[in-house]
């Protein structure tokens, strides 16, 4: 009883030390809890679309959870035991025994553990229906949603994480107990000045260097590559991987030698540095940055890389709708032979078809080559597209009004392509032969490269096509020919499921095309992928002969949906553990420091200008990381926007904008508590 005292005494008095640590784990423990709630209520799957992947995605999400707060857990654990070896050796020198000493530690991190598991599992059961409202607000799944209480997600959250607390409360126990004496009196040396040398000035110039070349070559990444043609294809690899080195080495370099130098060149200048409590400032600051070079780099490139994650989620969306839009823009379209049986299914279940129109395509053989914009062999294609005439292409308009209007001549064509990053864009050549196997037609011209197909790609072979003139069409003696009937109707719950009915009863039909070989296939045929080398093989072509539009939105708005939402709380608990950790370091500054600023005010300093110099420093080691963590952030999502040629990243800016909210509350309250601890009593 005595040591349960005496530890519960102890944390009420460390409390502001502890308070951090507490929430964080509470806070990831509320997620876990919440999560585990959402897997493990039966009635949401029962409802829920795709819901084996939705749970899946969560159970895993929620072991990486477990293992990045056991991570923090573990290191703070560490930290506070650092912290108290002088308490532990008086309390050794006073005759306490090791094995209480270690049970008086033991009964302190268990309170602790515990404490932030009742917490976390409160917040957990009053938030767990939140947290199902978000997910199915984001997946677009329209499910009511009661209150959730899971008797197994408690006892599996009380389980796991007492195990944890256990764990770690003996871990530190028996670090105590093994513990040498003259170590534990032994204090580090926190106010050590660091030299700075010649080559500690070259290396942070050179840490700048590589910043600054990286930057460069992120923000021109479209003039730059073409300089490095002699590496073929594996340029576009190579480059980003020499701009995430620099970034990477640059950044370390950066804090451990760029700010020291900047620092020590401040309190070299004389005029700015022998002003009011300058001087002690920036040396306050260099010893600072000095001891937290390893945590700084570690927060930068981990905000950077959760950033970098979560924009590119939004372009791989925006460009997979994008994908979606150019493959079926349209609700449903069949072939002209199923096409009875398919409107008779749509008006038995009601559903209200707003517009429909025939078309009819022809397969032939085609010869092209183009180049591509940054420079690279774009490629050649050989074998079967499909060809539509202009007539049918006016008549596509009517449902599908972004597409382009163009008028044709008998020579011209349009040709039809998917959409291509920047890097694969075809750029501008005076004249594009198309060479056809038809014996009517021979040679075309290329009028213009389009990305938007009529009735979508989907419906054209090898997903390339050709808009020719209507003369061109009646006279073309194509490889074969098909009819197809396209019908519009509006998204919806019904017609996304009225639209799978008919995907489940014909996904067994299809057309199928025989190449028909045209002489020696080229060296490289037309790819996405300008990296990798394809050759064509005499295997069959094929088409569905019905696709539909609405259950691949579904899929789409619920796979983005649960990214949005795992990445979204991880990073969450990314923010508030690296806080966290850079708030307890700072705290455990303040009491080694609380003379140094006793002696200030002794020497006429005020107490105001002390807190300034607080918040200065503080900030600087809380938003310098966030910052040039989100500097990195943008030029590795420049670059990944050049080859998705997506521009939309808004929400990568926004969650930016909320790391850096996040981060001034933690520098706000850290320094708040710095100034009390060191102010006299």
């Amino acid at each position: 009883m005595v040591l349960l005292r005496l530890a519960f005494k102890n944390a009420r008095q460390n409390f502001n030390r502890y308070f951090v640590y507490v929430f964080a784990c509470a806070l990831a423990i509320t997620i876990y809890f919440a999560f585990n709630a959402l897997a493990l209520t039966p009635y949401l799957w029962h409802t829920l679309p795709d819901a084996e992947m939705i749970k899946n995605g969560l159970l895993s999400t929620n072991a990486f959870i477990l293992i990045f707060i056991v991570a923090f857990m573990f290191y703070a654990n560490l930290f506070f035991v650092q912290q108290q070896r002088r308490e532990i050796a008086l309390f050794n020198l006073l005759g306490v025994s090791r094995w209480r000493i270690s049970g008086y530690f033991f009964l302190e991190n268990l309170l602790l553990g515990l404490l932030s598991l009742i917490l976390g599992l409160l917040l957990g059961i009053l938030l767990a229906k939140l947290f199902a409202l978000l997910l199915v607000k984001l997946i677009g799944a329209s499910i009511s949603v009661g209150l959730l209480f899971s008797g197994a997600a408690i006892g599996q959250t009380i389980g796991t994480f007492l195990l944890v607390y256990i764990f770690l409360a003996l871990f530190d126990a028996g670090l105590i107990a093994h513990y040498p004496l003259a170590i534990l009196f032994r204090q580090p040396v926190t106010d050590k000045v660091v030299p700075i040398t010649f080559w500690r000035y070259l290396l942070g110039l050179l840490g700048l260097a590589l910043l600054a070349s990286a930057y460069g070559m992120a923000q021109f990444y479209t003039e730059i590559l073409p300089h490095f043609k002699f590496l073929g294809a594996a340029a576009a690899i190579i480059v980003p991987l020499l701009i995430l080195v620099f970034v990477l080495v640059g950044t370390f370099l950066f804090y451990r030698f760029s700010l020291l130098a900047l620092l020590m060149q401040l309190r070299h200048w004389y005029r700015f540095s022998y002003r009011k409590i300058r001087l002690f400032t920036l040396a306050n600051l260099s010893q600072r940055l000095h001891r937290h070079v390893n945590i700084s780099w570690l927060v930068t490139i981990l905000a950077a890389i959760t950033l970098t994650v979560l924009g590119s989620i939004t372009m791989i969306y925006t460009a997979s709708y994008d994908g979606l839009n150019t493959d079926q823009p349209l609700a449903l379209t069949v072939d002209r032979q199923l096409a009875p049986a398919v409107a008779q299914h749509l008006t038995k279940h009601q559903l209200t078809v707003q517009q429909k129109q025939p078309a009819t395509f022809k397969v032939t053989g085609a010869q092209f080559k183009l180049d591509s914009l940054l420079g690279f062999h774009y490629g050649a294609f050989t074998g079967p597209l499909t060809v539509i005439s202009q007539q049918d292409y006016q008549a596509a308009r009517r449902l599908q009004p972004n597409l382009p209007a163009f008028r044709l001549n008998d020579q011209q064509v349009i040709l039809l392509l998917r959409k291509l990053a920047y890097a694969g864009q075809t750029k501008r050549q005076q004249v594009v032969t198309l060479r056809l196997t038809a014996t009517t037609v021979k040679q075309l011209k290329v009028k213009q490269v389009s990305a938007a197909f009529p009735y979508g790609a989907n419906n054209y072979v090898n997903g390339t096509g050709l808009v020719v003139s209507d003369a061109v069409f009646q006279r073309l003696n194509a490889n074969a020919q098909t009819h197809l009937m396209a019908f519009q109707f509006a998204g919806s719950h019904h017609s996304e499921q009225v639209s799978q009915q008919l995907i489940d009863r014909y996904q067994q039909h299809y057309h199928y095309f025989d190449p028909q070989k045209t002489g020696q296939p080229p060296k490289n045929l037309h790819t996405f992928q300008l990296s990798k080398v394809h050759r064509t093989t005499a295997a069959q072509h094929n088409l569905p002969m019905l696709q539909a539009r609405y259950p691949a939105t579904r899929w789409l708005r619920t796979l983005f949906g649960l990214d949005f939402y795992i990445i979204g709380f991880f990073s969450l608990i990314f923010i508030m553990a690296t806080g966290s950790i850079i708030m307890l370091k700072q705290l455990a500054e303040a009491s080694g420091k609380r003379q140094q600023y006793a002696l200030l005010i002794k020497l006429g300093i005020s107490q105001r200008e002390i807190n300034h110099t607080i918040y200065l420093q503080t900030g600087i080691a809380f938003l310098l990381p966030i910052t040039l963590g989100v500097i990195n952030a943008y030029f590795a999502l420049h670059i990944l926007n050049i080859w998705l040629n997506q521009l939309d990243l808004t929400f990568a800016y926004l969650l930016g904008a909320i790391y850096l909210a996040v981060y001034i509350v933690y520098w706000w309250l850290t320094a708040k508590i710095y100034c009390r601890m060191i102010t006299p009593t």
